[in-house]
């Protein structure tokens, strides 16, 4: 008996939404309430553009090649916690503290040597570039949800 219940209540909220609350979306504050709420948690809507550039980003195999080749890291050696390929890796895994990997970026994922030395071509700069946008659209967020609204598509 209570799995037909379950199968009731499923086809009732189904039936809810599909009758009133999806006509209503365009007129409701649908993407205020979700950036409500998700944003204080970390999580940083993207841009089209970026979200179709984000499989580029993911293929770091953890090589470690450019460590080897990043003249920052020749110049004063830091930990494996600041190199590029553990930033590359590692930000695919955790999206929502892109404010927290932004305000500790390493130089040696800033300078775009371990770019033409990645075998697998990943744009680092260009991920480091994208996590500090991604930091102060988090940050504008967190004031006003309704800036998605006048977000940049790139």
């Amino acid at each position: 008996m209570s799995k037909i219940n379950a199968w009731l209540n499923l086809a009732y909220r189904f039936g809810m939404h599909v009758l009133f609350r999806m006509p209503a979306r365009p007129f409701s504050d649908d993407v205020e309430q979700f950036l409500g709420k998700v944003v204080p948690e970390g999580y940083i809507p993207l841009a089209a553009a970026e979200r179709a550039a984000f499989p580029e980003f993911m293929r770091c195999i953890h090589c470690g090649l450019c460590a080897l080749e990043c003249p920052a890291l020749q110049a004063s050696p830091a930990s494996a916690w600041n190199e590029a390929w553990t930033f590359a890796g590692g930000l695919s895994r955790s999206l929502d503290h892109v404010n927290l990997i932004a305000a500790d970026l390493s130089p040696c994922a800033r300078c775009g040597e371990c770019d033409a030395i990645c075998p697998t071509g990943v744009p680092i700069s260009r991920l480091a570039t994208l996590v500090v946008r991604m930091a102060e659209r988090g940050a504008t967020l967190a004031d006003d949800p309704r800036a998605i609204n006048a977000r940049s598509s790139t």
